[in-house]
């Protein structure tokens, strides 16, 4: 019975099943589709349960071409709001249906159709993400010829469309109103029901229209105690004050903003600006207005400086030459130029001038250890050079130093500040790179007996013991049963790591789960799974401290030499060549640097042996065991292990180098 997509089975003893294969249905739609039966392809789908998404996927250029066709055969206005109602931006001919497709030679009746319009062709003309709107538009086209008979399916179209589009489907009732109350009535009814009557209420009234909103309000069967109050006191207003008010109960509060621009009410738009921090918005409206737009700019400032946004609030500040505010507020942003420009332009004492420099030097100093602007400000406003020349060395700045004491006349504090300043500076350095080597000599021979273990005993190494899968108080085991692992034991999963990866209760971890699993992977204790991923990051930041560090010990050796400490300056840098090395020697070992594209750890062939998901067989779990996976999956693949550059380090050739 080829007609209705059935099969019929007899049965071992006689008795007769019909069935109705998905396959078959489908078939028959497609074919339906193809020769433009629309009526018979929609009560197929409406029938046997299928997405109604079909009659356009399947072939969407035709179906676009014929939408007139569609609703002259389909007719009945239940099946066509049922149809736009089903709509859904997802092209199902490529996704819930595909499998379902025969590639096949095109009928007679679509023969002629271009190759990227062919049905089912994977080449889809239209992009999917606009399709209902699309397909919206569309039916309205043709629909606005028809709203005697259509009306309700015009309502429908508007309010199908992704987002709904409410504001349209009520112009068109107002429209409607014009001409025909009880059509306006039957339109309103029809939105009510499709849609929530509350928020229909909400954009009939957004709309302005207050005969509209009463009709909506009255079909919604409101309680008229809610709502005709507000409508009176709306009618008898003003037009601008009414769009103000309601663009106010609604929360449109940029529209009610330049409601009241219009209405020139400066002072009750100054006060809806301060309550709904719309300042950028005032000042717009106010930009040829200097008078106006100087005491929004004022009110802004004054926000901003509430919101600790201090820099900006100095900027408004010092615009509108208010230079008291304006210090103060680059004061607390650390903004120490701009800071004693404005204060000289208030203008302060010489003795404030100079508290405030203080000030300025000392937080500099202290919180953003910025010792190079702190030592302008002591050489330049207190005249301070000593204290100018300590900055410049704690900032590594030992020439800057030398050439501030020379010009000032203080060559005779050279050698009491430069050099023994030289000297702290040296042995942090020295200490800094005693401790570097001795965290290189710790973990990246810890990092090769990690991987030796993993590679030796990969159960033993990510915990795969036989009891791991039991709850605490449970693990009591008959003496005569062995807890050997087996060949058939260990294999019997899709992965070793069964622990971790395993379908079982114990894998829905909660979050709390989650949380101290992350907190244990961040800390990496010593014998945990997470040791070796620790290790690894761990190097990664001394490197970059390392690197860090080559600069400020060029300086350091070059000033050294200058004060004649040749001795101190090699000791500095060969300490500092001989970490480089160790760096060097430890990147191929601790970030797995191999030569063929490929091969992870410990030579595994990446691509041959771990898949997509991790290359632990099965989709990522959730919970604690999401973290393990994570981890487990930046070791097998080398996820960030790509070896970090290594700065270069240039030696002085007076000192052999």
């Amino acid at each position: 019975m080829p007609s209705i997509f059935a099969v019929t089975l007899q049965m071992p003893r006689g008795n007769t099943e019909t069935i109705y294969p998905r396959a078959l249905v489908l078939a028959g739609i497609r074919k339906y589709v193809d020769n433009k039966m629309y009526r018979a392809a929609y009560l197929a789908c409406r029938s046997h349960m299928v997405d109604m998404n079909i009659l356009h996927d399947h072939f969407p250029s035709q179906f676009m071409a014929n939408i007139s066709l569609f609703i002259d055969q389909v007719k009945k206005v239940e099946y066509i709001d049922e149809f736009l109602s089903r709509l859904r931006n997802e092209d199902v001919s490529e996704t819930l249906y595909k499998n379902t497709l025969k590639i096949a030679v095109p009928d007679v009746a679509v023969s002629d159709a271009p190759k990227s319009e062919a049905p089912g062709n994977a080449n889809k003309t239209a992009p999917q993400d606009n399709k209902v709107n699309r397909i919206c538009d569309a039916f309205l086209s043709v629909l606005a010829s028809r709203i005697d008979t259509n009306l309700r399916n015009l309502v429908t179209t508007h309010v199908c469309k992704s987002p709904p589009d409410l504001d349209s489907g009520l112009q068109l009732v107002a429209k409607l109103r014009e001409k025909s109350t009880g059509q306006a009535e039957e339109a309103v009814e029809h939105m009510c029901f499709l849609t929530d009557a509350y928020r229909l209420y909400d954009h009939a009234l957004g709309l302005y229209d207050l005969e509209l909103t009463l009709m909506v309000a009255q079909q919604a069967q409101k309680d008229p105690r809610e709502y005709l109050p507000f409508l009176q006191k709306l009618q008898a207003m003003p037009t601008l004050r009414r769009q103000y008010e309601i663009d106010n109960y609604l929360g449109r509060v940029r529209k009610a903003l330049r409601s009241l621009h219009t209405l020139q009410a400066y002072e009750e738009l100054k006060l809806y600006a301060i309550k709904h921090t719309l300042y950028n918005d005032a000042l717009e409206l106010y930009k040829y207005q200097p008078e106006l737009l100087r005491d929004m700019s004022h009110l802004y400032a004054d926000y901003l400086y509430d919101q600790s946004n201090y820099k900006e609030a100095a900027i408004i500040y010092e615009s509108l030459s208010l230079y008291e505010p304006a210090y103060q507020s680059y004061k607390l942003a650390h903004q120490w130029r701009e800071c004693i420009y404005c204060a000289s332009l208030v203008p302060l004492s010489k003795d404030q001038m100079n508290s405030l420099a203080h000030s300025l030097a000392t937080t500099l100093t202290d919180e953003t250890k910025d010792y190079i602007s702190a030592a302008h400000i002591h050489a330049q406003h207190l005249q301070d050079i000593p204290t100018a020349a300590r900055l410049l060395c704690c900032g590594n700045q030992f020439g800057d130093a030398c050439r501030l004491l020379v010009l000032h006349g203080k060559q005779s504090l050279v050698n009491d500040i430069v050099d023994s300043a030289l000297g702290n500076a040296m042995g942090s350095m020295i200490h800094l790179l005693a401790d570097c080597k001795a965290q290189l000599n710790t973990q990246v021979p810890r990092i090769r007996e990690l991987r030796v273990h993993r590679a030796n005993d990969p159960l033993g190494f990510y915990g795969g013991d036989p009891t791991a899968g039991m709850a605490e108080g449970d693990a009591d085991i008959p003496d005569n049963v062995s807890l050997a692992p087996t060949d058939a034991s260990t294999m019997a999963g899709q992965s070793m790591f069964t622990r971790y990866t395993g379908n079982t209760s114990s894998s829905r971890k909660t979050s709390k789960t989650r949380r101290r699993e992350e907190r244990k992977r961040a800390r990496g204790k010593k014998g945990t799974v997470y040791e070796e991923e620790y290790l690894v990051n761990s190097v990664r930041r001394l490197i970059e401290r390392v690197n860090g560090a080559i600069d400020e010990g060029e300086t350091l050796i070059q000033a050294l030499l200058r004060r004649g400490m040749r001795e101190r300056a090699a000791l500095v840098q060969h300490h500092l060549d001989e970490v480089l090395g160790m760096c060097r020697d430890c990147l191929d070992d601790v970030f797995e640097v191999t030569k063929e594209k490929g091969v992870g750890v410990s030579g595994t062939d990446v691509e041959g042996s771990i898949g997509d998901d991790g290359g632990l067989g099965r989709e990522r779990p959730s919970g604690g065991e999401g973290v393990f996976w994570d981890s487990l999956q930046q070791s097998l693949r080398g996820k960030g292990r790509e070896p970090p550059v290594i700065k270069e380090f240039r030696k002085l050739a007076i000192l052999g180098g």
